[in-house]
């Protein structure tokens, strides 16, 4: 635009350099032609840069203002050449004047206002001045001007709307792709984010992991993954509402995470968060590190309400000692994890060989359970049940025992959780039911048979119903049968479970609770559940003769249990001085390795019929070491 200024207004310069005084051909043009100079030069050092919004306002103000002045000052120096040339010459100056403002509006197309101004401020004066000339050639010129120049602003003005248009479309565009891009930002934050504690979530917690295998492969470097789990974190649920567990989750997260920069935290879900260790850690500080993270959560938590206490305990695999994927190395995390529960609640325990090794025995043990002859395999042990001061038998408690053909005599600590994973424990309760009907139906009829129930059979009202068809098929009287449920199974389902109880007891059998006061619920189950029998965890008889406490809680039990009309029974009676002390407390029924050990169905038959029938005399223990 500025070029074709210049030379435009070069040209008419020379034309009049010796028709008009100087300062019209040579000092105006070198200042307009200056001017004109020094606005391409700042539009090229410009460039392409990126500008803002009230920037390129400004800007545009500016440009509306300068084609006004400089219009007018051209226009001007163009009529005051007119008067000093021969008639070729004044033609120039209108050919300048409409040739050069309308290559220029058309260059302004875009700014229809600066346009506009230069059309009124140039072209109307010229045209105004050519029409009242005095010549019919110049009328014609003015009036021509003003007709192109309105056709061309109506043109311009037509194309500015479809730029607007398309600058207006061109910014929806860019927003709504802004809009787009950062709602999807959103979208990824809160797929990877924690709702509740705003720490990574378990898919950001497996993707870090990832990231971290192939980052320590390439550079051949260590690092660790844990994965901890609150201890009583239940309790307070229950007690005081979702909301304050909720709070509880937050600050352990708050916690957790200012531990140390070198921690990755995230939650898993629940109450369970992972983590992972950075850094060449050796075992002993990995260990160090966990326990003080354990160490950390058992600190109290201050609420406005109340004050919780919760523990931790977590487990820890090492990377690459413990697995070379994430997927291994969180399953070996989340197993030594359990193994800490069991064995080392409250503590940091770090995945070894030796939980290698009991992987590969419990895939074995479920290899084998998949594939064992259950009726030939498995069969059934019982321990008795004695009245504490006859001594004489009431009942026995039937055991499920597996001599596996590969793997030997497994306990049923092992392959019993292990059924349940595989899914065989509801195949199995019903073979070893229908064994003990069969085995126990040879007995006296005032002895009664407990029989133990998994958490998948307390879970399923199907699985019960076949168990009570068992029982009536076998003839044997169901009111001489008990149904033997832990708190574990309970937890899983309480309504459930209420239904699947209230079954068995229309069947005609009773229900005991056992393991009874070692689970924080316990009594509630007593409230709400149809229970007929407690039987007391052996763990409040292991210092019992030296502990004076054990003894209240087992008297606080029988008064339960006799003010409910329940029966009583104490587990893991093995010594003398034991006994003596449950007598004193009351009458109860005991079982123990001090009566009798677990017997094969033909010893433990051989065991009654070897009982005395006097009732003074005391209990007969040869069967206990046959």
């Amino acid at each position: 635009m500025y070029t074709m200024v210049v030379v435009n207004t070069l040209a008419l310069a020379y034309d009049f350099m010796d028709q008009a005084p100087a300062w019209l051909s040579i000092y105006i043009p070198v200042f307009l032609v200056s001017i004109s100079v020094l606005r391409t030069l700042s539009y090229w050092r410009a460039g392409k840069q990126e500008i803002s919004g009230e920037v390129a306002r400004k800007k545009l103000r500016q440009t509306i203002v300068l084609a006004g002045v400089l219009g007018s000052i051209f226009a001007l120096w163009a009529l005051a050449l007119f008067g000093y040339g021969d008639v070729y010459s004044q033609g120039h100056v209108a050919f300048f004047s409409g040739v050069t403002s309308l290559g220029i509006m058309v260059c302004l197309m875009h700014l229809r206002i600066a346009a506009i101004v230069l059309g009124v401020t140039v072209i109307g004066p010229t045209s105004l001045f050519l029409i009242y000339a005095g010549s019919q050639e110049f009328l014609s010129v003015g009036l021509n001007l003003v007709i192109v120049t309105v056709a061309i602003l109506y043109v311009l003005s037509n194309h500015s709307e479809s730029f607007v248009d398309l600058i207006s479309n061109q910014i929806a565009l860019k927003k709504a792709a802004f809009e787009a891009n950062e709602l999807g930002k959103e979208n990824e934050r809160l797929a990877n984010l924690d709702s509740l504690t705003d720490l990574p979530n378990r898919r950001r917690f497996l993707a870090e992991l990832e990231e971290r295998i192939v980052g320590a492969a390439e550079g051949n470097r260590s690092f660790a993954v844990g994965t901890l789990d609150l201890d009583g974190f239940k309790p307070i649920n229950d007690i005081y509402g979702h909301v304050a567990g909720d709070n509880l989750l937050v600050k352990v997260g708050e916690r957790l995470s200012q531990i140390s920069s070198d921690l990755f935290v995230a939650r898993l879900g629940g109450d369970e968060f992972g983590i992972i260790f950075e850094g060449e850690l050796s075992d002993s500080e990995l260990r160090a590190l966990g326990n003080r993270i354990c160490e950390t959560v058992e600190e109290p938590f201050e609420f406005e309400n109340f004050i919780a206490n919760v523990g931790g305990t977590c487990g820890i695999a090492k990377y690459p000692e413990a697995g070379t994927t994430a997927k291994l190395l969180f399953e070996h995390s989340d197993y030594v994890l359990y193994v800490a529960k069991e064995r080392q609640k409250g503590k940091a325990v770090l995945f070894s060989e030796q939980h290698q090794d009991e992987i590969n025995e419990t895939t074995g043990i479920m290899r084998e359970l998949q594939k064992a002859n259950l009726d030939e395999e498995f069969f059934v042990a019982y321990q008795f049940v004695v009245d504490s001061d006859t001594g004489l038998p009431v009942g026995a408690e039937a055991l499920a025992r597996w001599a596996s053909p590969v793997l030997g005599n497994v306990p049923p600590t092992d392959f019993i959780k292990n059924a349940e994973k595989t899914g065989v424990v509801s195949k199995l309760t019903e073979t070893l039911l229908r064994k003990t009907l069969s085995e126990v139906s040879k007995w006296p009829g005032n002895l009664f048979v407990s029989f133990n129930l998994s958490a998948h059979d307390i879970g399923s009202p199907q699985n019960i119903l076949r168990l009570s068809e068992i029982v009536r098929r076998s003839g044997f009287p169901p009111e001489r049968l008990t149904f033997e449920i832990t708190e574990t199974a309970l937890l899983r389902d309480l309504g459930r479970a209420n239904e699947t109880l209230k079954l068995l007891k229309s069947l005609g059998s009773k229900v005991a609770l056992d393991d009874f006061g070692t689970g924080y619920s316990s009594l509630s189950y007593v409230q709400n559940l149809p229970i007929d029998k407690l039987k007391i965890d052996r763990s409040f008889l292991v210092d019992m003769e030296e502990c004076s406490t054990s003894q209240a809680v087992i008297k606080t039990i029988l008064d339960l249990c006799d003010n409910l009309d329940l029966d009583c029974i104490v587990e893991g009676v093995e010594r003398q001085g034991q006994l003596e002390l449950l007598r004193g407390i009351g009458n109860m029924k005991v079982q123990g390795y001090l009566f009798s050990k677990p017997l094969m169905s033909g010893d433990a038959l051989t065991y009654l019929q070897l009982l005395p029938s006097a009732e003074g005399e005391g209990p007969r223990r040869s069967a206990m070491r046959s």
